[in-house]
């Protein structure tokens, strides 16, 4: 705590938690170890502890010594708030630093490449791969065969590419600046088959995993083997494995996308869960997992996957030593994250830090500092209670973000940000 001279004599003030000049009881200690401690709800009288314990009522109106007594209670409060101002400056170095661990790097670039032949279903696997639905298609599909006669790329934005082709030597030969690029930097490999095993494709699968970084084979059209009976499909599953000496296969089916094909008729999608989620913690591993999450159609299972990771952290974050430094910076790099995922934008530690003391309401001035210290237990409180307060409020905080990005709106509109974190933290929404 800071201290200050008052009279040519030291003085040491201290502010209770949450460190709240309107609501917090106010200690000056002098050289002697005498306390004088000013409720701030009636600054007219404090109380005076000695070393042996007594306790006196002082006014400090009375005229005898009321300039002293106003003149040492004001320095306290300005070094207070002095002190306040440099913890905040240190605090937000320290989360920013340690954001910088935590964020994705959302400047890197992921290339994935889809190669199989002609009409071996790589549109619809696209497609449903990206969770469409015949109204929003990245990928066109048409019932004639051969449709996709050429390689197609497509720019999602400008970190992320898929390129669909029959095989990389297309994609080399092609010799674009887009091409190029994208050759030498594939992140995944996805080789679409159909149909009965065909040891040729040893070769494009081959070519794959020197260019790749992972990859996956997948049989598609498995709807055909539905009339069959038996061990048909699987049969067909353990013979591309044989050729194409590989562990894994993903069977998948991804009928439904055709233009031609009834509306009424529902999409038929098997298996592309799978591939997504093996997909998805290849890229995780990777810190590339939000740059295509953010492309899927479907963004809640990601959105709550970003919130439980943060609460579950938080949860033992609490019990460390600086748990307040952890704490925001989880928080922040998750509010981050979910702003990525909706808008594919980056948001500044300093921008989301601002943000923070929207949630405390009127309990703190709007300080980052007071804030955490308003909310979450200071040291001494049992640990259970402060993971329990800790991941309450991270919990409700991420959720009212999320409703407000999901809703189209974005985290300028601070009153949808408090209506949605009042109800929510009440109980009634989360």
């Amino acid at each position: 705590m800071p201290e200050f001279t008052h009279k040519d004599k030291l003085y040491i003030a201290d502010l209770a938690e949450p460190y709240d000049i309107k609501k917090s009881l106010l200690t000056i200690t002098n050289s002697s170890g005498d306390k004088l401690i000013i409720d701030p709800k009636n600054k007219s009288v404090a109380h005076r502890y000695g070393n042996t314990g007594e306790s006196v009522s002082v006014d400090l109106t009375a005229p005898k010594h009321k300039d002293f007594y106003q003149g040492l209670v004001k320095n306290a409060y300005d070094v207070i708030q002095e002190w306040i101002k440099d913890q905040e400056i240190v605090f937000i170095k320290a989360i920013e630093a340690e954001y910088e661990n935590l964020v994705q790097d959302f400047d890197k670039t992921l290339n994935i490449a889809i190669i199989g032949n002609v009409s071996c279903g790589k549109s619809s696997l696209i497609n449903a791969f990206l969770m469409r639905n015949r109204n929003n298609q990245v990928a066109k599909v048409g019932v004639q065969a051969g449709v996709t006669q050429k390689i197609q790329v497509y720019r999602l934005d400008d970190k992320v590419r898929l390129i669909d082709s029959p095989g990389l030597g297309d994609i080399r030969a092609e010799n674009s600046e887009v091409t190029r690029k994208f050759i030498e930097n594939i992140d995944v490999g996805i080789l679409v088959v159909s149909g009965a095993a065909d040891a040729s494709q040893k070769i494009f699968f081959d070519d794959l995993k020197r260019s790749c970084d992972s990859v996956f084979v997948v049989l598609s059209k498995i709807d055909v083997w539905d009339k069959f009976e038996g061990q048909a499909l699987e049969d067909v599953i353990n013979q591309w494995k044989k050729y194409l000496r590989v562990d894994r296969i993903y069977p998948v089916c991804t009928f439904g996308y055709d233009p031609q094909i009834s509306g009424r008729t529902p999409l038929d999608i098997r298996g592309v869960d799978e591939l997504r989620e093996d997909v998805e913690l290849f890229l995780e591993n990777r810190g590339k997992k939000l740059l295509l999450a953010r492309h899927m159609s479907q963004k809640r299972k990601y959105a709550l996957g970003i919130i439980l990771s943060a609460v579950t952290a938080v949860g033992v974050q609490a019990a460390l030593p600086g748990k307040a430094v952890w704490i925001v910076a989880t928080q922040s790099t998750a509010i981050i994250s979910l702003y990525y995922l909706y808008k594919g934008k980056r948001l500044t530690p300093t921008a989301v830090l601002a943000l923070l003391p929207v949630f405390a309401g009127e309990a703190v001035a709007t300080n980052v500092f007071l804030f955490f210290a308003s909310f979450i237990p200071p040291t001494g409180v049992v640990e259970l209670a402060a993971a329990i307060t800790a991941m309450s409020i991270t919990g409700a905080m991420l959720a009212s973000v999320n409703f407000v990005l999901s809703d189209g709106l974005d985290l300028d509109d601070k009153q949808a940000l408090k209506i949605n974190w009042t109800v929510i933290s009440s109980g009634q929404g989360y």
